[in-house]
């Protein structure tokens, strides 16, 4: 979602002063000042130019954990024969210091790539960032990699955990072009939003390393990926349309095309709604899945109309834009995002009310309230609201779909955002939420 970086900077007092309750009955599980995260981020920063590096074989064998245990039976990959690239590409911090591997992945049965997953190159970082199943998706990135760069001057960035960006220099002059990854969204220049929020990206990365992380690596790169020591419980939790391998609210946006969840790109170019609208997009989203999926019979007048059709569903999600009438700044409070879900399901005659929680914000119990929406088939809303980090899905609205943790306590989430199915590292998704210079954020689902 777009900021304006005067009219953040002038609002910026007000929203320190309103901070955001863990629960209490007004929220569904909001971020604060104090939570776990928070406190780790205010240790040391230890710069990536002093990280050791992995070698090949620890990223492989990271790679593989993933492919033999998330990807093994998730929606887009299930049934092939995955396998990592032999090559991977460089990822940089935007000051050009390696930090991580974009993995190709392979179908053994085609011989052909069918995305990437994002591993971490060092040995005290993150172990993987995001997965993006699609067609296409790692030629788009060479292909926007040769057009910028003139000889080897292109470097492919990662803001953590999933904005890329293509950096290139001509005569010393830094420019960064993002990756969309959507027909819709071409690719765009930020070079003034990355040089003008350089400062505070650093922090970022200034957080990946830790002791945690240097840990953790380690129980997974310690044995082979086939021998795991039954640490914790896999979990395999999921919307009944995951777990029949379905597509989440599948909008038809061209003939024989389906989106995952809607998307608010489909309003009109540059307009209000799409820049604001991403809060009323989850919302719609949420209502057209209890009314559809979850129990017509308790929820149908929440979305009456047909899910894939596409007039049908913008119209819908004009509606839940004109209930939450996001701000400037888009909706930036999980509060005032339920009170609105809930007037509309009161105006449909439809009872419905969130889902709150009063237990700390910490990984686990963030998780366990994801899950517990998920086990009632109730689609989990995210909002990430660090203010000043350049990631994709900074004062954004996500839709959560499927939390997943494989024995070694890899965690993984599924998410419908900008219409596409995206697959986020949990462990670094609530690190942008707690980070110590975040607002808030948090998860929202109801019953």
């Amino acid at each position: 979602m777009k900021l304006w970086l005067k009219l953040l900077k002038s609002s910026m007092a007000l929203l320190i002063a309103l901070p955001l309750l863990y629960g209490g009955g007004s929220t569904g599980y909001a971020a604060a000042v104090g939570s776990e995260s928070s406190a780790k981020a205010n240790g040391a920063a230890k710069p990536l130019r002093e990280g050791k590096r992995l070698g090949d074989s620890a990223v492989r064998k990271l790679a593989n954990v993933h492919i033999r245990n998330y990807l093994a039976q998730d929606l887009q990959t299930r049934g092939m024969k995955l396998r990592a690239a032999d090559s991977f590409l460089n990822v940089y911090d935007v000051d050009g210091n390696p930090f991580a591997y974009l993995v190709p992945l392979i179908d053994g049965d085609k011989e052909k790539e069918v995305g990437y997953i994002t591993i971490g190159a060092l040995e005290d970082g993150y172990d993987a960032y995001d997965i993006n199943i699609g067609d296409g998706i790692t030629g788009q990135i060479r292909s926007l990699l040769q057009a910028k760069g003139q000889g080897n001057s292109s470097q492919l960035v990662l803001i953590p955990p999933m904005q890329y960006l293509v950096k290139s220099t001509v005569d010393g002059a830094e420019s960064f072009t993002e990756m969309t990854f959507d027909v819709n969204r071409p690719p765009v220049d930020v070079t003034d939003q990355i040089q003008r929020n350089r400062p505070e990206i650093q922090v970022i990365y200034g957080r990946i390393r830790s002791e945690d992380n240097k840990a953790h690596i380690q129980r997974n790169t310690e044995k082979a990926p086939e021998v795991s020591t039954l640490a914790v419980t896999k979990e395999d939790i999921a919307l009944s349309t995951e777990r029949n391998f379905d597509r989440f609210v599948p909008v038809e946006y061209s003939t024989g095309n389906y989106s995952y969840g809607g998307n608010q790109m489909w309003w009109p170019d540059g307009g209000q709604k799409e820049n604001r609208g991403c809060g009323p997009v989850a919302a719609a989203n949420i209502t057209s899945y209890l009314a559809k999926i979850t129990s017509p019979t308790k929820y149908g007048n929440l979305f009456t109309k047909t899910m894939t059709n596409y007039t049908d569903f913008l119209a819908h999600m004009d509606t839940m834009y004109s209930y939450i009438d996001p701000g400037v700044l888009g909706e930036t409070s999980v509060s005032s995002f339920a009170s609105a879900v809930e007037k509309y399901a009161t105006d449909k005659k439809v009872t419905l009310k969130r889902v709150t929680s009063d237990a700390s914000f910490t990984l686990d119990n963030t998780a366990n309230y994801v899950k517990a929406g998920l086990t009632i088939d109730s689609p989990v809303a995210t909002l990430n609201l660090s203010k000043f980090s350049s990631y994709d899905y900074e004062w954004h609205w996500m839709t959560i779909t499927k939390y997943y943790r494989d024995v070694n306590d890899n965690r993984w989430i599924a998410v419908s955002t900008w219409g596409q199915r995206r697959s986020i590292n949990y462990r670094t998704h609530f690190d942008a939420i707690t980070s110590f210079f975040s607002l808030g954020g948090g998860f929202m689902y109801f019953k």
